[in-house]
């Protein structure tokens, strides 16, 4: 059988085993609810009548309900088959904005495996890299040229995976000696760039379906050195071979700003947990309160609210109390100098009347936006500025009410980048919410990718204040914690070479104080030095509750396994997270609690 017949007989195979888990009845879509005290459900959600309960229905029809508190994210319309084959994805890093790392193992026999990798950038920095470590390879090392191989003429087919063996080892495409066919083969990896339409952005991997084929052509190693021109809504498909030397357990590991996925085979099409994104027109980025994110066209501003067309919802009317600020999609507000701005007075960023590349700003109020122009209070009389010339408002005028806590609260999270906090009325073939301090909207169930809930039974301490901090210097080095970043601003990265979304970086001496609501049950965190900054750092680690030592260990250095830490807090009401200084002094003290929460009891516990 030539090449051709092969690779063709390959994918059948794979096309057959997805038709035969279809029929096993499983839906082509479903929803996925994350409990606390449960992991993963899957089923059909609709909100249960009072709006504190959901109920779940699964693929049998039986159905249980669950309380709101008791659950972290509804994931909507998530596709069953991300996962349905180890032979094509194995690394699943599409999980939104921002720099993550993940990573899987794989038993490879010997010879060269196909691999497919794509890649969104939504804005910001570009960033992939792809490790791997195996038998031969000494340590965990960039996937570079000695080890990727592809065909040099784009026609030629490799024959399809066989699956995996008796002993659980994956079959590779090509054998071992198809690599030194330099007729053949170059060690390079082939790529395709592709570029979005202006202003939208891609939240997933499957966002590339609505972009353009700019080029092709082949690359040394994975990276995205090609889209320096390209700045936003860009992707990247590479497709190589990985050349395994020997038999044995490989670990790839994936890290990228934004999405990334890495599949053993030839994929044409991705899987994604979202929905393919439908383009959106947002002109406008609102930040708001409880850290939601409104995009689309600002319409109005009167009688101290703010009216927003969101695309795939509707017009929504937004409290200036509840909305920080407002920009123009073309600025990247980090580029802006904002040191001025006072704590007590709106700001308006404009353009200069003869400069537009230079950005100007004025204080005082905002008082109402329409078609033509904003008029603003400055030093007590009103002034005029047309909108032509807005690039940003920033909201802080004293007059306004600081939002109040709003407890436990949804956050619905929806196609075109909008993070709403709200309150859901009604979960159905539409679902109603009610945005906090705004308006309500009707958008239609598909469009919602999830529900995220608030102050529920878990609290992220990465969004609570602490209610005291305590930054003890030994010569002199005082340095306050940081959320979710390094104490260069760079993402959380621990010595297990994960990376951390969510994070407390400290220096020791360090106390941060908190105050627990009743029924707090537990305190739990993953802890560690940070990556490279603690290389050379030695700490002691201690949970304090109401003054006594919960939990305690130390000499942690660099070498130390990650620590999961769980301390059981029933009847505690103040805590203390302490990093104290270790047999180093505090030279390379600097260390992180991350995914740091506090979880109460359920309310259907006795």
């Amino acid at each position: 059988m030539n090449q051709r017949a092969m690779s063709i007989a390959g994918r059948s195979t794979l096309c057959l085993a997805w038709l035969a888990v279809c029929a096993l009845g499983l839906p082509s879509r479903a929803d996925i609810v994350n409990a606390i005290d449960q992991g993963e459900l899957g089923g059909d959600v609709t909100l249960a009548p009072g709006n504190t309960a959901i109920t779940l229905t699964d693929s049998e029809g039986k159905t249980q309900s669950l309380n709101l508190i008791d659950i972290d994210e509804i994931r909507f319309n998530v596709d069953p088959s991300v996962k349905r084959d180890d032979q094509l994805l194995l690394i699943n890093n599409d999980t939104g904005n921002g720099t993550r790392q993940k990573q899987e193992s794989v038993k490879l026999r010997k010879g060269l495996h196909r691999i497919t990798i794509p890649y969104w950038q939504a804005q910001g920095d570009h960033k992939l890299s792809v490790f791997v470590a195996g038998p031969g390879i000494n340590g965990r090392s960039e996937l570079s040229s000695s080890q990727l191989r592809c065909f040099r003429d784009t026609s030629d087919f490799s024959d399809a995976s066989q699956g995996t063996d008796e002993k659980g080892y994956r079959l590779p495409e090509l054998p071992l000696d198809e690599a030194g066919n330099r007729r053949r083969m170059l060690t390079r990896a082939r790529y395709r760039l592709y570029v979005g339409q202006e202003g939208v952005f891609p939240l997933s991997v499957a966002g590339l379906s609505g972009m353009q084929l700019k080029r092709s052509g082949t690359t040394s190693s994975i990276n995205t050195g090609m889209l320096n021109e390209h700045k936003a809504s860009v992707g990247l498909v590479f497709d190589a071979f990985f050349m395994a030397e020997q038999d044995g357990e490989y670990k790839f590991t994936l890290l990228s700003d934004d999405g990334s996925q890495l599949y053993l085979g030839q994929v044409e099409s991705f899987s994604s947990d979202a929905l393919n994104e439908t383009p959106v027109n947002a002109p406008w980025r609102a930040e708001l309160a409880y850290d939601g994110v409104a995009r689309g066209e600002l319409k109005s501003i009167a009688d101290e609210t703010m009216t927003m067309h969101i695309p795939l919802v509707s017009d929504m009317t937004i409290a200036l109390s509840q909305t920080r600020s407002v920009w123009d999609k073309k600025i990247d507000p980090s580029t802006i100098n904002r040191d001025n701005e006072p704590d007590n007075e709106d700001t308006v960023y404009l353009r200069d009347k003869n400069d537009a590349a230079n950005i100007r700003s004025v204080s005082g109020k905002v008082s109402g936006l329409d078609d033509t122009a904003l008029t603003f209070v400055f030093r007590g009389e009103e002034r005029s500025i047309t909108r032509d010339r807005l690039v940003g408002l920033v909201f802080k005028h004293g007059s306004r009410a600081t939002p109040s806590d709003p407890g436990v609260h949804e956050v619905l999270v929806l196609q075109g980048g909008q993070v709403l906090p709200c309150r859901v009325k009604s979960i159905g073939e539409h679902v109603t919410f009610t945005l906090l301090g705004g308006g309500q909207a009707v958008p239609p169930r598909d469009v919602v990718r999830a529900i995220r809930i608030e102050n529920g039974r878990r609290i992220d301490l990465t969004r609570v204040a602490p209610n005291a901090e305590e930054a003890v210097p030994y010569f002199g080095l005082k340095l306050p914690h940081r959320v979710n970043t390094n104490f260069s601003g760079k993402p959380i990265v621990l010595f297990n070479e994960k990376t951390y979304e969510s994070g407390l970086a400290v220096h020791s001496k360090s106390r941060l104080h908190y105050k627990l609501k009743p029924n707090c049950e537990s305190f739990q965190a993953s802890f560690g030095l940070m990556n490279p900054g603690g290389k050379l750092g030695n700490v002691t680690a201690r949970v304090l509750g109401d003054g006594k030592v919960l939990w305690e260990q130390a000499n942690i250095t660099a070498s130390t396994p990650v620590i999961d830490v769980d301390v059981a807090l029933k009847g505690v009401e103040r805590i203390i997270l302490e990093v104290d200084f270790g047999e180093g002094q505090n030279v390379g003290d600097r260390a992180a609690w991350c995914d740091p929460r506090l979880i109460y009891a359920s309310k259907d516990q006795p």
